[in-house]
């Protein structure tokens, strides 16, 4: 008994105890370090898929912006050459107009204008009786021709179909064509039957507007070229 110390003992003990306290220690300053890159890794990571994220959105937006601001300029773009070729045709219309009104001038022209009108409408209505419609102005020279018009409907019909097929017109004199879309009718007439139920406009102006929309491919083909 006489090699045991106590103290030596006792200081084995202490060093023991500190040498596992800081083996703890380490081991927690290990395991703290370690969660502590966990959790900034996990922070930056975060950090960046925000930013990544808020970048992108605003590239999508830019895009979208940029799109609409495209789309914009190009309908406006396309609506302002609808708009030009829409007014040149409508001087273009007038232009015919004026051309039309002065040609009428000429009874003789229009009186055979007005003829071939009449008969046009007589053979698209092919109905015994038919009245016509016309301006104040033209109810004279429209008498002139009823006959005229009769026989030469009745030669067409008989040529054509071999059938002896006669209408007889009349003038409707209590009502009178005046203006269409706040303008002075040309001339031209209007074709009715039936009590009004079948009516066949062949004014002037019908026929120019009629001539306008079957040609108006070709007129914007030469007006508007690419």
């Amino acid at each position: 008994m006489a090699d045991f110390n106590p103290q030596e003992r006792v200081k084995k003990m202490v060093n023991a105890i500190k040498a596992e306290a800081n083996e703890k220690a380490e081991q927690i300053k290990d395991m703290a370090a370690q969660q502590f890159r966990i959790e900034k890794n996990k922070l930056l990571n975060q950090q960046k898929e925000r930013i990544i994220e808020e970048y992108k959105k605003k590239i999508e937006s830019y895009t979208i912006e940029k799109r609409i601001q495209r789309s914009s300029k190009i309908n406006q773009s396309r609506l302002s050459k609808m708009q030009a070729r829409f007014e040149l045709i409508q001087r273009l219309k007038e232009e015919i107009r004026q051309k039309m009104s002065k040609l009428i001038q000429d009874q003789s022209v229009y009186k055979e204008l007005l003829k071939n009108l009449i008969i046009q409408g007589m053979i698209k209505l092919l109905e015994p009786r038919i009245e016509l419609m016309c301006l104040e102005q033209d109810v004279q020279l429209i008498r002139t021709i009823l006959v005229e018009c009769q026989e030469e409907f009745t030669k067409i019909i008989q040529r054509e179909t071999a059938k002896d097929f006669k209408t007889t017109l009349s003038i409707n004199q209590s009502q009178y064509l005046t203006d269409k879309g706040g303008k002075p009718i040309l001339g031209g007439v209007v074709l009715s039957c039936a009590n009004n139920r079948i009516v066949c406009s062949n004014t002037l102006d019908d026929r120019l507007e009629l001539s306008l929309q079957e040609f108006l491919p070709d007129i914007r083909n030469g007006l508007f070229k690419k």
